[in-house]
């Protein structure tokens, strides 16, 4: 075309996108006058010859199809600027592409319906705002103190004694009683600033920041803030009480400046995330014992002081005045400044195991609320440079809108539950479970990347009764993150060859993951029993991993050593707790905690324990693991011993592996035990493994060695709660206390 048609095109083009009329070109109008006066004055004369009509047709077929070629790319040219408007609005998930910092649309189904923004919310999740006046202080407190533990007084419990209070008893106490209530809450705070607020954070119960950075939620000018006591001070070593027991809680995204520190005496399930401690942070109370947690992506601005935390994970945290105490095992991975130095613990405890440069972090999921009411999802990049991965990260997350997230809602219908959450997955959406439990009918597949399953309030899936998994991840798909769930054994009335509470990947799928985009289960808690009355709740596994690039983010595998009594049931040890049955032989059946099979999986805060078999069982390449603690089975008899049943097992062909800060406790209670070894794995000199340590809590029976054969154990009652180590092919009894 000349140049002059080109001019054409372009003024044509911009109207249509712009949705007005381009201009007739002066050229064409002239040419368009001249053609209809040649059409009107010599059509019924027909005097031109037919070679000069001939030129003119010709001519006039050149411009229509001028003219037509103009139309269809300007139409084609708005109809893909259209279409790339609409893409950009509607909620799906967008593929990670980390090389390029940018975005890389994935495939997903038709347009589908938006969820509704702001979402409905069920009862189980309150949301709470800035106090304004002192009697709205004191409303918010006194609202606050609802979804709290239950207390009992000194007068009421001693009441039912003839014995007077002793003196130095406090006035009241935090109880078990909710320990295995199927009520789950989540406590959301809109930004601002919340004065005088104190309350204790109960049994499955999240307090949620709702702004973009955790200061953005601030708690100040008050005595405690969120906190967790011990509990029961009157029945567990009075007056102290007890840690060990005060599971599934937690604080997210929130700043708190306590007048007597942040108090957080809780153990597994309980973490603490994105917080900025603004004063010291006590991970104790008094001589109350506690068996270990995890503080992650968070500043401290006073001294972390363990106390008598078993073990403790410290990831990403900012320590601006250190860290003291704790008991047997400390890990830090990827902490700044007054961090500890590394320490193996074989002449003195605790040992202190510190990763500066990590290799990977991934940080969990996160909801906030914008001025206008609505709600984000938002989406932490996966890191990988050595700036991004030290400290702590407040921001840089992809923000997805709740028009493309289901807020799920828990129904007591298993099949009601699958259909609507698979409907939505199914339709390229991410899912936010509200506090709740979820029973099941078939397991929810994950076949998109970078989706996201967040549950809110320890919102709990209760597994098919086919023995499928709660949650199935399709392989070959990146970027998924699964984060804040439970997941519970039901009682299986069929099998499937290997059935799991959480499944990644297939066995017949060799999947490597996605280096660049890796997946990720953050605060995901499973167990076998506890708060069922039905003791036959079973698994093969808990979680099994077959594809790689996994990281794990704070993993409790629990199978129950104690379970609810039925109404009327009476303890059957009594003197180790009133309140719970223990569990014994036969009863909340499961093999292993966890299976590795695929290549490239991090553990960062792993827990197994009390499963029948091997607890984990490590068979792919490139593994890390930073703390590990487990408990071998109470209720097992020497059988369990003479099938050389471990700790931490490592695969025969592994060549990679490391890992440090690793404890696996003895607590044989009901038989005399003797187990050869607490880990295994091929002697190669790319297996690196530091900071080891067993230790015999009580009862009866010890384990023999700390790995592979290797180092002291146990030889007397004076020896419980002494941990043995080995540390790099180093072994000692010399451990000081």
């Amino acid at each position: 075309m000349n140049d002059d048609l080109d001019s054409t095109d372009d003024i044509q083009l911009s109207s249509l996108i712009s949705g007005k009329r381009a201009p007739r070109h002066p050229d064409e109008d002239t040419a368009d006058e001249d053609a209809n006066r040649r059409i009107a004055i010599h059509r019924p004369l027909e005097l031109e010859t037919s070679s000069s009509l001939d030129i003119k047709l010709e001519k006039g077929r050149r411009r229509r199809f001028n003219r037509f070629i103009i139309l269809f790319v300007a139409l084609a040219a708005a109809l893909l600027i259209i279409a790339s408007l609409i893409w950009r609005v509607l909620p799906v998930n967008r593929e990670q592409d980390n090389t390029a910092g940018g975005t890389m649309d994935s495939s997903k189904k038709d347009t589908v319906e938006d969820e509704p923004n702001p979402p409905i919310l069920p009862d189980s999740i309150q949301i709470f705002y800035p106090p304004k006046t002192q009697q709205e202080i004191e409303a918010l407190n006194a609202e606050l103190s609802k979804f709290s533990d239950p207390i009992v007084t000194k007068e009421e419990f001693f009441r039912k004694t003839t014995l007077p209070p002793p003196p130095n008893y406090p006035d009241f106490t935090y109880t078990s009683d909710l320990h295995f209530t199927s009520k789950r809450t989540a406590l959301l705070f809109a930004p601002g600033v919340y004065e005088g607020i104190d309350f204790e954070v109960a049994y499955y119960t999240s307090v949620l920041g709702l702004g973009a950075k955790p200061k953005d939620v601030t708690f100040t000018n008050c005595d405690k803030g969120p906190h967790v006591d011990a509990i029961n001070k009157f029945t567990t070593r009075p007056p102290w009480g007890s840690g060990l027991d005060t599971f599934w809680r937690s604080v997210e995204n929130i700043a708190t400046n306590a007048r007597e520190g942040m108090r957080w005496a809780a153990s597994q399930a309980a973490p603490l995330r994105r917080v900025h401690v603004q004063s010291d942070l006590l991970l104790f109370e008094g001589d109350a014992w506690a068996s270990g947690g995890v503080l992650a992506n968070a500043i401290v601005d006073g001294q972390v002081n363990f106390g008598g935390q078993q073990q403790y994970l410290l990831r990403n945290v900012e320590l601006k005045q250190g860290a003291v105490n704790g008991a047997w095992s400390l890990v830090f991975v990827g902490c700044t400044g007054e961090t500890p130095s590394e320490n193996s613990g074989l002449k003195s405890g605790p040992s202190i195991s510190v990763d500066n440069f990590p290799k990977l972090r991934i940080e969990k999921p996160f909801i906030t609320m914008k001025e206008s009411g609505e709600f984000e999802l938002r989406v932490p990049l996966a890191a990988f440079s050595q700036s991004n991965v030290l400290g702590s990260q407040f921001g840089g997350e992809e923000v997805r809108s709740f028009t493309g997230v289901k807020l799920g809602v828990p129904s007591t219908d298993g099949a009601d539950n699958y259909l609507i959450l698979q409907k939505a997955l199914d339709e390229g959406k991410d899912l936010v479970l509200s506090p709740g439990e979820y029973p099941l009918a078939a397991s929810l597949e994950v076949k998109y990347p970078n989706q996201v399953i967040l549950g809110l309030g320890y919102a709990t899936l209760k597994a098919p009764l086919n023995g499928s998994p709660c949650v199935l991840v399709h392989p070959k798909v990146p970027g998924v993150r699964i984060a804040g769930i439970m997941l519970e054994a039901s009682v299986l009335t069929g099998t499937i060859p290997s059935s799991s509470l959480l499944q990644w990947g297939m066995p017949d799928v060799d999947d490597v993951g996605d280096s660049k985009n890796p997946g990720l289960l953050s605060d995901v808690f499973c167990r076998v029993g506890g708060a069922s009355y039905d003791r036959h709740v079973s698994t093969e596994v808990m979680i099994q991993l077959y594809s790689g690039n996994i990281y794990g983010d704070n993993l409790w595998l629990w199978r129950a050593d104690h379970v609810k009594l039925h109404p009327g049931e009476e303890a059957n040890f009594p003197h180790i707790s009133p309140y719970y049955r223990q569990t014994v032989m036969g009863e909340c059946q499961v093999r292993n905690g966890m299976k590795v099979y695929g290549q490239a999986v991090t553990m960062v805060g792993l827990f197994i324990e009390h499963t029948t078999e091997d607890q984990l069982i490590w068979e792919g390449d490139n593994g890390y693991a930073a703390f590990y603690q487990c408990e071998l089975p109470y209720d097992v008899d020497q059988s369990y011993a003479d099938k050389s049943f471990v700790g931490y097992r490592i695969g025969p062909d592994v060549k990679i592996h490391t890992a440090r800060g690793i404890g696996i406790y003895s607590n044989f209670r009901d038989f005399d035990v003797n187990v050869a070894t607490a880990i295994s794995h091929p002697e190669s000199d790319g297996i690196v493994m530091s900071n080891l340590f067993t230790v015999y809590l009580d009862n009866q029976g010890k384990i023999n060695s700390v790995v592979n054969g290797k180092g002291p154990s146990a030889v007397s009652e004076s020896d419980r709660g002494r941990p043995f180590r080995c540390s790099d092919n180093t072994c000692s009894d010399d451990i000081g206390s």
